[in-house]
């Protein structure tokens, strides 16, 4: 149950002051000035904000494009108690947590914690789901459970992000960008009708580079320990391109289909030393030194890297009659990644991991929505089938157990795939006990079935170099010739490892409103991750491998109110949660002797306790100035972690869970007449420290609290059709780490980015 003792006398106050709000009235309620209504979809079915009994945050097209915002990882300063990164070592693959839930893993077989839904379509894999912004009509986020109301059930949260529908018109938008570090940025939408009022065609592509932060040194000469060139860090190159169509044959009947379609050839990033590593120059004994430069790297693996993600989906909407809509989506997606990441953030082959993965899906869903007088329901049929594979090589040392880079090197050969078949069935319904009192209910049932063929051998290979895209065995980039088997540690069959299970998770809610200006709610959610094989596993360690491991669960309490204040001037809303963690999918690792150094398990070894508290709120000060204000406050705590029969909890830490997160905003609009209008936006943005793993603190954690600030101009034209933007972020030029690695080579950091600007123009016609 909630029982958070500090929070208790301000939600007191809160209530009070919500309670007198609907009877007094302050001078600043006698203006004319009020803030817009927010419509949102998060109960499949369009909605007031104000109305939805569910933590949510919404922003459109015109605040996202105010702010600056350009990819969904900015949105973690925007949304309380949450967390939304690139992966260490990656550019595009989404690692995301909401309220201390989430996967911090993206390796093939483990499922997101917090699901992404693009216009309802589940991505299953994280690789490619760190989405660019642009043509978007809004993204919500939904903290706690979804599954009631969700083909795809997720434990953490949900990110929706929602393209712009068509207008009907033939209209076209291009914007260029320039910005700090070469960036360069082209971006085009358009659409056009080809039958007038029934079909509609349209297009977005977009073209986004920008050079490096830092650079990696490369061309080592092992002799004589110097660098004959480097590559850009941190950089970006990604291409990204949708097609869709609109057709509505009659009043009742509406298609959409769609397919996207993401190129990313940004340079595999290199982290840098966060603390100083044992490995030394093979030319004099000195140790490898880490740059003043914290984007700048040495790494020894090639800095190609792709990830190519695409897409194809169909929306068929059908209003059976006033009251009940028939809804069906189909989609369809595939993507391969090919990356090298540098554990040891040297250039010897001390630790190298080229590593490749593949993933396709699936899946088809079938929605009924009624609504009439007092009774609303959605409920659905949900139906999803994916494979997803993938190999990596651990190219360590010589089998004699010193670095060195003449092309022999022992290799740990890992991959292998899982096939799952997700089938559900789900139903949410609103009933309005009376004129006030609103009471909803909803179950969700899944089965979840998966196989899967996991491999782990050892390999001598005699032709892997450094910064060749050939580097590793045969399993992965490098040719089967040149390899020897040494060992097979693990080798299961899809026959030997397959597991299904069976998930109820309900929910139930009831609110009340209290007046026209304030609702109140509380709220039981269930939601539940599914479990599956450890594709790292080591059968000669742990026979029990193709047993797998089982779902976690979590419970989550919310009392909330939200609030619409002085004649609409002031928007706010609190929620207060507790939640119960259970069942936790923890990677266990054990110290191994050389050339394997280490195992590791994946074991429902954790049962946590999270506790919080949410604050979202919207001033408008006058008719063009306005504040917000977004503050999380979150206490999670691992309660129990088993390891090796022993609980030691003691020393290990929820991970990716700060205390406090918040944001406050300022934003200025001013009609200026024929000469158009300004909006100008500025924020202060905090985030407190965190941890990068469970068991053990790292120099690469984030040890400390910051602070960032962002500032944003833009000018729109009275006729509406040109843009002028100009953004500047982290301008005090703040250092602070995203991600790292804490392994047997060295503890290695990643930073979020320095001092950026850009500035943009657009036209539409």
């Amino acid at each position: 149950m909630i029982s958070i003792k500090s929070d208790k006398k301000p939600l007191a106050a809160l209530i009070a002051l919500c309670s007198v709000a609907g009877i007094h009235q302050s001078a600043l309620a006698q203006q004319a000035v009020a803030l817009e209504e927010v419509l949102v979809t998060a109960q499949k079915r369009e909605q007031n904000l104000q109305e939805v009994p569910v933590s949510i945050t919404s922003l459109n097209a015109l605040e996202l494009e105010n702010k600056g915002i350009t990819s969904v990882t900015e949105l973690e300063k925007n949304v309380p108690n949450t967390q939304m990164r690139a992966s260490r070592a990656t550019n595009s693959t989404l690692t995301a947590y909401i309220r201390g839930v989430g996967q911090q893993d993206p390796l093939w077989g483990f499922e997101p914690g917090v699901g992404v839904y693009v216009d309802d379509v589940y991505y299953a894999r994280p690789q490619a789901a760190v989405l660019d912004v642009f043509d978007v009509e809004r993204i919500e986020v939904l903290r706690g459970p979804q599954g009631t109301l969700y083909g795809k059930n997720t434990v953490g949260g949900a990110i929706k992000y929602i393209t712009r529908r068509m207008t009907g018109d033939a209209e076209a938008k291009i914007t260029t960008a320039v910005g700090a570090y070469n960036q360069r940025d082209m971006m085009l939408s358009a659409q056009l009708p080809i039958l007038d009022e029934q079909l509609y065609v349209g297009a977005a592509i977009a073209k986004l580079t920008r050079d490096g932060f830092g650079d990696v040194d490369t061309g080592y000469d092992i002799n004589t320990g110097t660098y004959s060139s480097s590559q850009e860090n941190y950089n970006k190159d990604v291409l990204v391109a949708r097609l869709s169509a609109e057709y509505t044959p009659s009043d009742r009947l509406f298609i959409r289909v769609a397919g996207d379609r993401t190129d990313d050839n940004s340079n595999q990033r290199c982290g840098s030393q966060s603390s100083p590593t044992a490995l030394t120059h093979p030319a004099n004994g000195q140790p490898f030194e880490r740059s003043s430069n914290p984007y700048d790297g040495a790494c020894g693996t090639t800095h190609k890297s792709n990830v190519e993600n695409s897409g194809f989906s169909l929306t068929a909407d059908y209003d059976l009659s006033d009251n009940v809509v028939v809804k069906y989506i189909y989609a369809n997606r595939e993507g391969e990644t090919q990356q090298f990441i540098d554990f040891d953030g040297t250039p010897l082959d001390a630790f190298d991991v080229p590593a490749k993965y593949s993933d396709e899906q699936e899946s088809h869903e079938l929605q009924f929505n009624y609504g009439s007088g007092r009774l609303a329901f959605v409920g659905g049929l949900y139906y999803f089938t994916g494979n997803s594979a993938g190999a990596f090589d651990v190219v360590l040392n010589g089998l004699g157990g010193t670095p060195y880079m003449d092309g022999d090197h022992y290799d740990l050969a890992i991959g292998g795939d899982v096939d799952t078949t997700s089938t559900s069935i789900y139903a949410n319904v609103n009933y309005d006990l009376s004129d006030s009192l609103t009471l909803t209910a909803g179950m969700r049932w899944t089965n979840d079935e998966k196989n899967s063929n996991i491999q782990r051998l050892a390999y001598n290979t005699t032709n892997s170099f450094p910064y060749s895209t050939q580097q590793g065995s045969g399993f992965t980039h490098g040719d089967p010739a040149n390899d020897t088997l040494l060992a097979t540690f693990t080798d299961i069959s899809d026959k030997d490892a397959d597991k299904d299970w069976n998930e109820i998770s309900p929910s139930i809610k009831l609110d009340w409103q209290m007046n026209d200006a304030v609702m109140f709610y509380v709220s039981y959610a269930e939601g539940f991750k599914s479990g599956g094989f450890d594709m790292r596993g080591d059968a000669s360690k742990n026979p029990d491998i193709a047993k797998g491991y089982d779902p976690e669960t979590v419970e989550t309490w919310e009392l909330g109110v939200k609030s619409q204040l002085w004649n609409d001037r002031i928007r706010l809303n609190a929620t207060v949660f507790d939640m119960a963690y259970d069942d936790m999918q923890l990677t266990v690792q054990t110290a191994q002797p050389a050339p394997v150094f280490f195992s590791s398990d994946v074991v429902n070894a954790g049962t946590a306790e999270i506790r919080g508290a949410e604050l979202e709120s919207l001033l408008q000060i006058t008719d063009g100035l306005s504040s917000s204000l977004a503050l999380g406050y979150m206490n999670a705590e691992l309660t129990e972690v088993q390891s090796g029969g022993q609980d030691v909890s003691d020393s290990w830490e929820m991970l990716n869970a700060p205390n406090w997160t918040g944001q406050f905003a300022l934003n200025y609009e001013k009609d200026l007449g024929n000469a158009g209008r300004i909006a100008l936006n500025s924020a202060l943005s905090y985030r407190d420290a965190s941890r990068n793993f469970n068991n053990v603190e790292c120099s690469c954690d984030q040890d400390e609290s910051y602070t960032l600030l962002d500032a944003s101009a833009n000018w729109y034209s009275a006729d509406e059709h040109w843009t002028v933007s100009v953004f500047v972020k982290n301008i005090e030029d703040k250092e602070y780490k995203t991600g790292g690695y804490n392994l047997a080579s060295g503890e290695l950091a990643f930073y979020g980015a320095p001092r950026t600007w850009t500035a943009s123009v657009s036209y539409a016609f």
